[in-house]
């Protein structure tokens, strides 16, 4: 997931340095390579997803769609409300936080090494 979004982060990052002319120059440990395997994974799920949510030619199935989403987002923040509930989202805090330190380390050997010019 981190590998992943490091992807994500540095194909933006080229598309503005591109779009800047080289203007607006990355941070450090940025724009570094991009795991196409990665990206195309993550390109099928987010295609699964949009197909899930937009049927063309049927609105109505679309906005029940819609609507079902609300009901589940309010059944978790319902559920996050309660105390029995509370552990899974410290477990859930606690992964979100591992995906970014992991996201820091490869972003920080990254400066380093162009740094060091290693």
């Amino acid at each position: 997931l981190a590998e992943a979004i490091d992807g994500m982060a540095s194909a933006g990052e080229a598309s503005v340095f591109e779009m800047s002319r080289g203007l607006l120059r990355p941070l450090p440990g940025g724009k570094g390579p991009i795991n196409e395997k990665r990206m195309t994974e993550f390109q099928a799920l987010m295609d699964t997803i949009q197909s899930a949510l937009v049927e063309e030619g049927s609105k109505q199935l679309s906005m029940a769609r819609l609507e079902t989403m609300r009901d589940l987002l309010e059944e978790v923040i319902t559920l996050s409300q309660k105390a029995d509930s509370a552990p899974i989202f410290q477990e859930i805090q606690s992964v979100c936080q591992l995906v970014a330190v992991e996201i820091l380390e490869i972003r920080g050997k990254r400066a380093l090494r162009d740094l060091l010019r290693v």
